[in-house]
């Protein structure tokens, strides 16, 4: 493994010039009002910051480290994929299960390709479900508990018979419906809410303390001390506290795709517990097994020319998010629509988070994209500044 030495001045100046001064620069010539970083690497090194306030709202404070923010698809790889992973070592299921033997409303879907749509296939978006479906604009947002149950069954109904765009493992979509259809696969094969598996399995045994669901089902009430996301035309508010997804908030604020809230300090602990696995190194009560989690990193787990493995994304693009010290055969992680993201490079032992509230004031703000290759390139410069001896 070769050495990186953490320069937390070159980190500094790259949040520091993402960070806006007032509501009118976020968008033009910044990209945030709150931010949360965190980098460490296996060998011991550390780095942590907050800057900024929870919004430019009246009743704003400053952010710390405690505070929660929406990490909205990473959600994707700290919930979904490991409890997929952990599906697979307590043989409950198999990379290559049919969908249909672990979850029986598939079995109704009208296409005969379906038949063929495995667990992996949903993970790694190749089922060939279609990306994305506005479902808020149909069913009651704000909605209570009763409501969101009757939301969510009916959405699951419909997404176990949306036409599949493409035969399985043929065609990729970064799909948010499959995601949806796997946290009720998950709590079928677990047979527990998704909340629950999430904190019994997940957050408490590696002691995420700031980590959780808004889930309304159970008496949560909105986060006070979170950071805002968006002034919302739509729901009429500013979003703050409760998940920014629409369609997770419509189903109950719990699903795969989005509605976790974090800090970059909790998700750090997360990313270190599974380099540390994948590193052979030794690791009390790991949340899966070596072998399982080597092989939803691995190529293998990726289909169609898709860039996502077994529920966790790679470098793409000419420019990728991760930065181009990231090395891209040797890097895994996942971005978040609010502005967050989590890289982990695994060849340095590098964990990277970033959290931003990019999304606020409003979510047609694209200067996340330079922020985040930014905040990137100053944990690990394309050139590196300091190498093994």
């Amino acid at each position: 493994m070769t050495e990186l030495l953490l320069d937390p001045t070159r980190i500094d100046h790259a949040l520091e010039c993402a960070l806006a001064p007032s509501l009118e620069a976020i968008g033009t010539t910044h990209t945030c009002s709150a931010i949360q970083a965190a980098v460490a690497t296996l060998d011991g090194q550390r780095y942590h910051r907050a800057l900024g306030q929870t919004s430019f709202e009246t009743d704003a404070v400053p952010v710390a480290r405690h505070t929660p923010f929406d990490i909205a698809s990473v959600t994707k790889a700290l919930v979904g994929a490991t409890l997929a992973m952990q599906a697979i070592d307590r043989g409950l299921a198999r990379w290559e299960t049919p969908l249909g033997e672990l979850f029986a409303p598939w079995r109704k879907h009208p296409d005969p390709r379906a038949a063929d749509v495995t667990f992996l296939h949903l993970l790694n978006h190749t089922s060939g479900l279609p990306a994305w479906h506005k479902y808020y604009l149909e069913y009651p947002l704000n909605p209570s508990a009763e409501t969101a149950r009757v939301t969510r069954q009916a959405i699951v109904t419909r997404i176990c018979q949306t036409p599949l765009c493409g035969a399985p493992g043929a065609i990729y979509a970064y799909s948010d419906l499959g995601y949806i259809l796997l946290a009720s696969v998950l709590e079928t094969v677990f047979d527990a809410p998704l909340a629950e598996l999430a904190q019994t399995r997940i957050f408490d045994p590696l002691k995420l303390s700031q980590t959780r669901y808004v889930w309304p089902e159970r008496g949560d009430a909105p986060l006070e001390n979170a950071v805002a996301t968006e002034r919302c035309a739509l729901r009429g508010r500013v979003v703050q506290g409760s998940v920014h997804d629409e369609n997770t908030e419509i189903i109950g604020g719990v699903s795969c795709h989005a509605g976790v809230f974090s800090t970059a300090d909790d998700l750090l602990r997360f990313g270190l517990h599974l380099l540390a696995i994948d590193q052979g190194h030794p690791v009390d009560a790991p949340l899966m097994s070596r072998e399982t989690l080597r092989f939803a990193w691995s190529a293998q787990a990726s289909m169609a020319g898709g860039n996502h493995r077994g529920g966790w994304d790679t470098p793409s693009g000419a420019t990728s998010s991760a930065g181009a010290g990231f090395a891209p055969d040797a890097t895994v992680g996942h971005l978040g629509f609010t502005g967050t993201s989590l890289w982990l490079e695994r060849e340095r032992g590098v964990v990277s988070i970033l959290l931003t509230n990019r999304v606020y004031p409003t979510r047609e703000n694209a200067r996340i994209k330079a922020t985040r290759v930014d905040v990137q390139e100053a944990v690990i410069p394309p050139t590196p500044i300091a190498l093994t001896h």
